[in-house]
């Protein structure tokens, strides 16, 4: 016999487990997409307006880095024309229709090779 001889202890132990038959999934919320257009109205409000000093503030609070922030801003650049027909969408898209990064390309073009944009974006999306 081990242990100490005093000691009387039942080393019988039982164990209950309790398992849950169903889990129940969380409902997914749909996602929506940012027009990139109204994403730099925003930032550049909110510059102009004296809530963030700069764009480095504005990239801490946005969890974005700096020059993503000033990617966003520079596509307030492109044509007034072009900005239009991108308002047009719509603040929240279904999906990824267009983009900063598609943007991009455009923003330091001259007017004229911008217009090329433009008649993409009407054949696209028929504004």
């Amino acid at each position: 016999m081990s242990g100490s001889p005093d000691c009387n202890i039942d080393r019988t132990f039982i164990y209950q487990f309790y398992f849950q038959t169903t889990v129940k999934k969380s409902p997914t919320p749909k996602k929506t997409y940012r027009n990139p257009v109204y994403l730099a109205r925003e930032y550049k409000n909110m510059i102009d307006k004296g809530e963030v000093k700069n764009q480095a503030e504005l990239a801490r609070i946005k969890c974005v880095s700096r020059a993503r922030v000033t990617q966003i801003i520079n596509l307030l650049t492109l044509d007034l024309s072009i900005i239009q027909e991108l308002e047009k969408l719509g603040d929240s898209l279904k999906s990824k229709i267009i983009t900063e990064r598609m943007l991009r390309p455009y923003v330091n073009k001259l007017f004229k090779e911008q217009k090329d944009l433009k008649n993409i974006l009407k054949n696209l999306f028929k504004l």
